[in-house]
C-alpha cells in the first residue's frame, strides 16, 4: 500500500467517525456510572422503607392511642380478694381479666389485697364489684356488709385449692398425723421430739389475716377464734411468728431448722422444686399423699386442708346496671368452661368435679332448694 492509500484510509476512518450520530454510540454505561447508579437506587429504596416504616409505625401508635382513650370511656369492673386467687404471682385472674375485655366493653381492674381487706375495702365504699375470698365468709363479714349497705348479688365456688405444710429440710419427719398437728397449731405441742421428730423448737411461720391461716386455724387447729375482727388472733401461748407474704414466710422456712408453714399448692409450684418439703398430713393409717403430684385424688387429701374458692357478686351504693350485668358475666365466665381451663392451668381443680366430703359454705340466700340445687345469682 502506498502512502497515498494510507492517508486516503484515515481520511475515510476520520470522516466515518465524525459523521456518526449518538444512536450510533455503545448504550452501556461505564462500570463507573452502572456502580453510582446502583448505590443511588439502594439509598433511595432503603429511604423509602424507612420512611414507610415510619409510617407504620406511627399509625400503629396512633391506633394504640385510639384504642386506650377508647377504653377509657368503658365502665370499670374492680375484682378484688384473695391474694391466692388474684395475685401471688400468678397470671390467673389477669388471663381471666384479658378473656373478658377481650368480649366485652369493660376495663376490669384486679387488686389482690387478701380476702379480709377484699371485704374490708367493700364495706368502706371502695372499688369493689366482685370479691374473691379463698375461705366462706364469715357472719361478721356479712353482717359488715349488708349493715353497711352491700348485698350480694352472686355467690359461688369457682374452684378447690389444696393447702399444704412446708418445713426445713432437716427435718426427719416423713409425715405427721392430724391429731399431732392440731397440738402444734394450738401451742400444746412446742418441740418436735414431742412427736417423733428432731430435739428442735417448733416455729410456725404465719400471714396474720390471710385466708390461708383462717382456714389451719379454724379448720385444722380447730381454733374457732380465727377472725380478724378478734383482739387475740393466733392461739394464747402458741409460738407464732407473723410473716409478710408467701414469699417472705417461705424465705424463713427454709432457713430456719425446726420451722413450719402452709401455703397454696398452687402458689407452691411456681417455686423451684428442690428447695420444697413438704410434710403430708395423715388422717388415719393412710399413705402419705404428695399434693404437689400432677395425680392427687381430692377425695384420698387431708380433707380440711381442701378449700373452695369463692367470688361474691356485690351490689353497693351508686352501682350501675351496667356494670352490675358485667360482674355477674364475669362470674358466668369463670365458671365456665373457658374459665375452668384457665384455673386448671394453674393447678387449682374445677369446681366442675367437687370432693365428696366437702361442704360448700354460701352466705344466707343461696341455700339449695328443695330439689337440692344452689342459686348462683338472687335478684338478678
Amino acid at each position: 500500500m502506498t502512502s497515498s492509500d494510507v492517508s486516503s484510509a484515515r481520511s475515510s476512518r476520520s470522516q466515518r467517525n465524525a459523521t456518526r450520530t449518538p444512536e450510533h454510540r455503545d448504550p452501556r454505561p461505564s462500570s463507573r456510572g452502572r456502580s453510582r447508579l446502583s448505590v443511588g437506587l439502594i439509598v433511595f429504596f432503603g429511604s423509602l422503607l424507612g420512611t414507610l416504616l415510619g409510617v407504620a409505625a406511627d399509625l400503629a401508635d396512633a391506633a394504640d392511642t385510639v384504642d386506650r382513650l377508647r377504653r377509657l370511656t368503658y365502665p370499670e369492673l374492680c375484682i378484688a380478694g384473695s391474694n391466692t386467687i388474684l395475685g401471688d404471682g400468678l397470671a390467673l385472674a389477669h388471663e381471666w381479666s384479658d378473656a373478658f375485655e377481650a368480649s366485652h366493653n369493660v376495663r376490669v381492674r384486679i387488686e389482690g389485697v387478701g380476702s379480709v381487706r377484699g371485704v374490708e375495702n367493700a364495706i368502706h365504699g371502695e372499688c369493689v364489684h366482685v370479691l374473691a375470698m379463698s375461705e366462706p365468709m364469715t357472719d361478721t363479714q356479712y353482717i359488715g356488709l349488708t349493715t353497711n349497705g352491700v348485698t350480694l348479688q352472686c355467690a359461688a365456688e369457682i374452684g378447690f385449692d389444696v393447702i399444704a405444710f412446708v418445713t426445713h429440710s432437716t427435718n426427719p419427719l416423713a409425715a405427721l398425723n392430724a391429731r399431732d398437728l392440731r397440738g402444734i397449731l394450738v401451742g400444746a405441742t412446742r418441740n418436735w421430739d414431742e412427736v417423733g421428730g428432731a430435739d428442735l423448737p417448733i416455729r410456725i411461720y404465719a400471714r396474720p389475716g390471710s385466708g390461708t391461716t383462717d382456714i389451719v386455724l379454724q379448720k385444722a387447729a380447730r381454733y374457732r377464734d380465727a377472725n380478724i375482727f378478734d383482739d387475740q388472733y393466733f392461739p394464747p401461748n402458741s409460738g407464732y411468728m407473723s410473716c409478710e407474704s408467701n414469699g417472705d414466710c417461705l424465705n424463713q422456712t427454709l432457713s430456719t431448722p425446726g420451722s413450719l408453714y402452709w401455703v397454696s399448692t398452687a402458689w407452691m409450684r411456681t417455686q423451684p422444686e428442690e428447695y420444697i418439703r413438704v410434710l403430708p398430713i395423715l388422717q388415719g393409717d393412710e399413705r402419705a399423699i404428695d399434693p404437689l403430684r400432677e395425680d392427687v385424688d381430692l377425695n384420698e387429701y387431708f380433707t380440711p386442708m381442701i378449700r373452695p374458692l369463692y367470688f361474691y357478686v356485690v351490689n353497693t351504693q351508686g352501682m350501675s346496671a351496667e356494670t352490675a350485668a358485667l360482674a355477674r358475666q364475669f362470674l358466668t365466665y369463670v365458671r365456665s368452661v373457658q374459665g375452668q381451663e384457665i384455673l386448671e392451668k394453674y393447678h387449682f381443680y374445677t369446681f366442675f368435679n367437687p370432693p365428696r366430703e366437702l361442704t360448700i359454705e354460701l352466705p344466707p340466700g343461696f341455700e339449695p332448694d328443695a330439689s337440692g340445687l344452689r342459686p348462683v345469682c338472687v335478684g338478678a
